[in-house]
C-alpha cells in the first residue's frame, strides 16, 4: 500500500510539473504573439503604448478606424483598442487596463452602435484572454462571462482541449520558435481592414425580419460612469456611430428612440457625437464587407473623413506639427482609386 501511494504521489508531481511547464510556455509564447487580438492585448500589458488618443469599441471600431490615417491628418499618436464581439463592459475593461499599464490618454474616440455596445457580454473567442488571467482587473470581468476559479488557479486548466491555442503559444515561445507556423503581424496599432467585397448574407436576414433593439440597464449605467470618469479626469471623449449599410437603419425598430440614448449622453456630458448613419457612404455597397462592416476600402475612406471632421470642427485640442495633411489625402485617394 505504501508503494502504491508513493507511485500516486510521484505521478501527481510529474503531472503537475508538466502542467506548470505547458502553462508557462504557452502563456509566455502568446504574450509575444503579434497575431490578431493577442497583438493588441500585448501592446496593452507590455506598458510600451504611449498613445495620447485611443479608439474604443467592438469590431466596428477596429475594422473601421485606421490610426495610421488619424495620426497623419491630426498629427497625433493613436491606437485602436476595439475588441471583436464584445459590448461596452469589456471595452471599458480594456480602457482601464490601458490606463493601468500605460499613460492616461487625452482623448477617447468611442465607437457606438445598437447591436453590441449597450448589451450584456457573453463569451466569445475565449482563448484571447488566457495568457493574462494573472491580472485581477481582467479576472473580475472574465468571471462575469463564464471563466471558472479552476481556470485561474489550476495550471494549464484554462488550456484544456484548447489545442489550437496551445500549439500557437508553443510556436511563439522563444525556446520553441523554431517550430513552423509562427505568427505574422495582422494588425497595425490595433487596426485591420476587411479585405473583400459585399456579402449580402446578413442583409438578407434583415430583409426577412426587422431588427429589435434592446439595451442592458447595467451596461448603460456603466457607460454613464465611464463618461463621468473621463470628465472628472480631463479625458476628452468623442462618440462616433460609424457607417453601416442604410437598410440596417431602415429596418431597425425604434431607431430614433435608441439613437436618443447617445444624444442624451452627448448633451449630459457636453461631448461631440458624430453620427454617420446617413452619410453618402452608407448607400453604396462598394464600401461594405457586409451590412454592418465596411471593407478596407470603405474604412480608409471613412477614417480620412473622420479625421478631417475632427480637425475641421476643432474637436480635439492638440499641438500641431510641421507635417502637412494634404499629401495624405492624395495618397489615400490614390490607393482607393487603384482598387476600383
Amino acid at each position: 500500500m505504501k508503494t502504491f501511494f508513493i507511485k500516486v504521489l510521484f505521478f501527481t508531481i510529474l503531472l503537475m510539473s508538466g502542467a506548470f511547464a505547458v502553462n508557462f510556455a504557452v502563456d509566455k509564447g502568446l504574450r509575444q504573439s503579434r497575431d490578431d487580438e493577442f497583438s493588441t492585448w500585448n501592446d496593452i500589458f507590455d506598458s510600451t503604448n504611449n498613445s495620447d488618443v485611443i479608439i474604443l469599441g467592438n469590431s466596428r471600431a477596429w475594422e473601421h478606424i485606421s490610426p495610421e490615417i488619424l495620426d497623419s491628418v491630426l498629427h497625433i499618436n493613436s491606437y485602436n483598442l476595439g475588441i471583436n464581439g464584445y459590448p461596452f463592459s469589456m471595452q471599458y475593461t480594456r480602457f482601464k487596463l490601458f490606463e493601468k499599464y500605460n499613460k492616461k490618454p487625452s482623448l477617447v474616440i468611442q465607437s457606438v452602435d445598437f447591436l453590441k455596445t449597450l448589451h450584456q457580454a457573453t463569451m466569445y473567442n475565449k482563448g484571447q484572454f488566457t495568457p493574462y488571467t494573472y491580472d485581477n482587473l481582467l479576472r473580475d470581468e472574465l468571471k462575469k462571462i463564464g471563466f471558472t476559479n479552476a481556470e485561474f488557479h489550476i495550471p494549464a486548466w484554462k488550456y484544456l482541449f484548447a489545442y489550437p491555442t496551445i500549439i500557437r503559444g508553443l510556436k511563439e515561445y522563444q525556446y520553441l520558435n523554431w517550430l513552423p507556423g509562427g505568427s505574422d503581424p495582422t494588425r497595425y496599432k490595433g487596426y485591420a481592414g476587411l479585405d473583400g467585397n459585399w456579402d449580402p448574407t446578413e442583409m438578407n436576414k434583415v430583409l426577412r425580419d426587422s431588427i429589435v433593439v434592446s439595451v442592458n440597464p447595467e451596461v448603460v449605467a456603466l457607460f454613464d460612469a465611464f463618461l463621468n470618469y473621463c470628465k472628472g479626469n480631463s479625458i476628452q471623449v468623442i462618440l462616433v456611430f460609424t457607417p453601416q449599410y442604410i437598410k440596417m437603419s431602415e429596418f431597425t425598430q425604434n431607431w430614433d428612440g435608441e439613437m436618443r440614448v447617445y444624444h442624451d449622453f452627448a448633451e449630459k456630458y457636453d461631448i461631440p457625437f458624430l453620427d454617420y448613419t446617413h452619410d453618402p457612404i452608407c448607400y453604396d455597397t462598394t464600401y461594405f464587407f457586409n451590412a454592418t462592416h465596411l471593407n478596407k476600402k470603405g474604412a480608409e475612406l471613412f477614417s480620412l473623413q473622420l479625421a478631417n471632421d475632427i480637425k475641421e470642427q476643432n474637436l480635439y485640442k492638440y499641438e500641431d506639427c510641421e507635417s502637412p495633411q494634404e499629401p495624405l489625402k492624395f495618397i489615400v485617394r490614390e490607393k482607393l482609386l487603384q482598387k476600383e
